[in-house]
């Protein structure tokens, strides 16, 4: 109980919706660390005391606060889903809860009235202060900043994380999230099906007047005009949606990361018999012959040491939507001019200062969104992009008149869609002899030198 508690008083932050600027966002980033640093000390006392006392009553008292802390990061996590869920997993139903030593349940707080307990303003907080309007994400420097430069979220920000929640608060974070990611998913599906679909006739044209892909069509600049003022309408609910896949994926990332990075240093033999198990089930010739409940403690297993790669994740299955890689240019050629390379963060952030677009996350939404159809999604993807490329580029070079800011503009929007699907193959696992058939290796160098 003192724990439930300490874990449901301090791990309470306060951002008001009225009051989210760039300072403030710095501001209330700074109170959560001090949050979670004075969580992590708290705990750390509650260990070491049970740790201290173990010898003279004769009890596992380490064993007994793994036990009961991963009880209680559970229990909660469990509660926390059931806003996704239809069937809620009530108290009497719960296999974390005990009549004996109950896990007492709390109000929600009045900052954060949607979250149910303090996962879900845990989860609520590293969203906020990742928000694509205010910040930019790096993933050569593994963070998010600030337009100044300034770090609001971090390795140092995870690793504070898991020395306040342990790696069970990591693994709960990382399924939040995981719920997250799967209820955007379904919600960007079921806005397909309403809405893009009674958008087919144009699709279906759209996809009729660009084949074949290798072949650069007539009037292509007309037809791509015509297709984005088209489907305007539906580009600002499908950026919406690959914003906040995208930053789910990257927090999972870097989640992932961590926690690899800890098994590593503190766990190399565990870390080493669950990999070499996960190659051994790989290989084997049927690898679901486990049973549902081992096939479960291994995955669970898997993650706690940081195998495996989140961006590769399928959370549904779902049936083919019919237009979707064309759907997809279009979104790309919409917000395409809204970004631009920013060379100090190695990645496309906003042109503009409170836009909410971001580089990353926006590709990483997309791929996550591809990674749950057939390959063959993503390679139709990749041959519209490249057929963009190579109309674009035909078009700058046969204006010999062309006024010198369109060029410089045109020239700018080709160098941030360059930049756009090479990052998308590399966050894809997509080989870049796959992108060279579709967009010739000696037109990316030609076109970064503009």
């Amino acid at each position: 109980r003192h724990v439930s508690e300490l874990l449901y008083n301090l791990l309470q932050f306060d951002f008001a919706a009225d009051s989210e600027t760039v300072a403030s966002i710095t501001k209330h980033q700074a109170a959560a660390m001090r949050s979670l640093a004075s969580l992590s000390r708290r705990l750390q006392g509650f260990q070491s005391a049970l740790e201290c006392i173990e010898d003279y009553v004769s009890i596992r008292g380490l064993k007994m606060w793994h036990e009961e802390f991963s009880r209680i990061i559970s229990y909660n996590v469990e509660q926390e889903v059931n806003k996704y869920l239809l069937k809620k997993v009530l108290d009497a139903d719960s296999a974390f809860q005990s009549e004996i030593v109950p896990i007492p349940r709390f109000p929600r707080t009045q900052n954060e009235p949607t979250c149910i307990n303090f996962m879900g303003r845990m989860v609520s907080m590293l969203i906020k202060i990742t928000d694509t309007q205010y910040t930019t994400f790096s993933i050569e420097k593994s963070g998010w900043f600030m337009s100044d430069g300034t770090e609001v979220c971090g390795l140092k920000t995870v690793s504070l994380l898991r020395q306040a929640v342990g790696v069970y608060g990591l693994t709960g974070i990382d399924r939040l999230l995981c719920y997250r990611i799967l209820h955007e998913l379904h919600r960007f599906v079921k806005f397909f099906r309403t809405n893009v679909t009674k958008q087919g006739v144009l699709l279906e044209q759209l996809r009729d007047e660009l084949y074949p892909e290798w072949k650069t069509p007539t009037k292509a600049v007309s037809i791509y005009a015509s297709g984005s003022k088209k489907a305007e309408m539906l580009m600002l609910p499908m950026l919406t949606c690959f914003r906040r896949i995208g930053q789910a994926q990257l927090l999972r990332r870097m989640i992932r990361f961590e926690l690899g990075r800890c098994s590593r240093i503190d766990a190399k033999t565990l870390l080493q018999s669950v990999s070499t198990l996960n190659a051994s089930i790989l290989s084997s010739e049927n690898p679901f012959e486990e049973s549902p409940p081992e096939l479960k403690k291994f995955c669970d297993m898997s993650l706690a040491v940081g195998l495996g790669d989140p961006l590769q994740t399928v959370f549904m299955a779902t049936d083919p939507l019919e237009g979707l890689p064309v759907l997809l240019l279009l979104c790309v050629i919409a917000y395409v001019p809204k970004l631009s390379y920013n060379a100090m963060f190695g990645s496309l952030s906003k042109n503009k200062s409170g836009y909410p677009i971001d580089g990353w996350p926006l590709i990483a939404g997309i791929s996550t969104l591809l990674k749950q159809f057939h390959p063959s999604y993503s390679k139709s993807f990749l041959a519209y992009i490249g057929q963009f490329v190579r109309v674009s580029v035909a078009a700058c070079f046969e204006r010999k008149q062309v006024r010198k800011d369109v060029a410089s503009q045109l020239t700018e929007d080709l160098r941030s869609m360059l930049v756009l699907v090479n990052q998308f193959c590399d966050i894809s696992s997509i080989p870049k002899s796959a992108l060279h058939e579709h967009i010739p290796q000696y037109l990316m160098e030609m076109c970064s030198d503009l």
